[in-house]
């Protein structure tokens, strides 16, 4: 076991990755070869305020974590609302429909059986036939947990469900593509601050962890800190199996070798003050999105909240470029507007290349090939 601290998702992007670099093991991992650190780490993030990656060479793609966190605080697993922004997400799906192990349904909508355990001697088994079942939302748990007890430590969501995770039949493994990595997260008080404590059985570095993971599950904590009037604490991000597989290890090296950066932070007012006035939000965020997925023409809408402001106008972007909008985060304005401008350059850029990909001696195009 070993215990790391950085401040924000930069230092932990070049950290990590000289730590993995240098102590990762190389083992076989279903014909890939993987690189493991060979024992359980525990990541702390000092300011789960810093989570947008700046780093430029980690080409981070900023929309994703967004779209996931909607995905998740709507209670959703299905393709398509993330197919239309990441469509590699089918390779991961068994039934190119949903995520079946998507952690949203299991966060707002845990089901199974809720009648307490009752069993004898010799493995006399409890039926399950006829047994009421209940749909569990985890969010409103844990409100109604602090509310009962500031301080108490139960406050935990749980994404591991083994009815549905262990056995497809009786006896027989359940062979699927999407395994649940996250186990479970704890929401625990610390003075006047939440802290959140997230535990995986395996999480990779650079599709997970710093991809996706940690923005999204610091983004639940910050909004669990307004619902439950308190401040940001720390985030601790404990993970089993932490790695990389190697076609990403020039990626890793390029990394490490980078200066520390610096991590930068961002703390937004918000207006929502229970979770039936998040809920309210989300679903208004749910119909904004899915009306300019379906190209469907609008204007920017006001929330009322610049929290939800800024999460609205990253699918406004991603789907009208050409827009000039303002994000009220100064970082995130900042990585919209690079990625912008990346964006026209590739595109500036395939067009001249087809232009003058037949004239080789064309003064403009050679220009352009060399300069840009």
């Amino acid at each position: 076991m070993q215990y790391k601290e950085f401040k924000g998702n930069n230092t932990f992007l070049v950290g990590m990755a000289k730590i993995l670099l240098k102590e990762a093991v190389l083992r076989e991992t279903r014909g890939y070869k993987c690189y493991e650190i060979p024992n359980p780490v525990i990541v702390k993030i000092t300011n789960p305020l810093s989570r947008i990656i700046t780093v430029q060479e980690r080409n981070w793609n900023y929309v994703l974590p967004y779209v996931e966190s909607l995905w998740l605080a709507s209670g959703r697993n299905d393709l398509k609302l993330v197919e239309h922004y990441v469509k590699k997400l089918h390779d991961f799906s068994d039934d190119n429909q949903t995520m079946r192990g998507g952690y949203g349904p299991r966060m707002r909508f845990y089901n199974g059986i809720a009648e307490d355990y009752n069993t004898g001697y010799h493995q006399q088994h409890q039926q399950p036939i006829d047994k009421k079942t209940i749909e569990v939302d985890q969010f409103e748990f844990i409100e109604k947990t602090f509310e009962k007890d500031p301080y108490t430590r139960q406050g935990i969501i749980s994404i591991c469900d083994p009815a549905k995770d262990c056995f497809v039949e009786e006896h027989q493994l359940k062979t699927t593509k999407d395994f649940p990595c996250t186990r479970n997260i704890q929401f625990i008080r610390n003075g006047d601050k939440l802290d959140v404590i997230v535990h995986m059985r395996s999480n990779d570095f650079v599709w997970g962890a710093t991809g996706v993971n940690i923005f999204n599950f610091t983004f639940i904590q910050e909004y669990f800190a307004q619902i439950l009037n308190l401040k940001v604490g720390a985030y601790y991000h404990i993970v089993n199996n932490l790695h990389y597989y190697e076609n990403f290890k020039k990626d890793l090296e390029k990394w490490a070798n980078l200066e520390t950066p610096a991590d930068e932070e961002y703390e937004y007012k918000k207006s929502f003050k229970n979770l039936s006035e998040f809920d309210e939000k989300i679903k208004k965020l749910e119909e904004y999105e899915k009306t300019l997925r379906e190209d469907n023409k609008t204007h920017l809408l006001d929330f009322g909240d610049d929290f939800f402001n800024d999460w609205a106008k990253v699918f406004y972007l991603f789907h009208y470029p050409e827009e000039k909008i303002k994000f009220v985060n100064p970082i995130l304005q900042n990585i919209a507007k690079k990625k912008l401008s990346d964006k026209r350059i590739k595109a500036f850029r395939k067009q001249y290349d087809s232009t003058f990909s037949n004239d080789a001696n064309n003064t403009n195009g050679q220009y352009w090939r060399q300069n840009i």
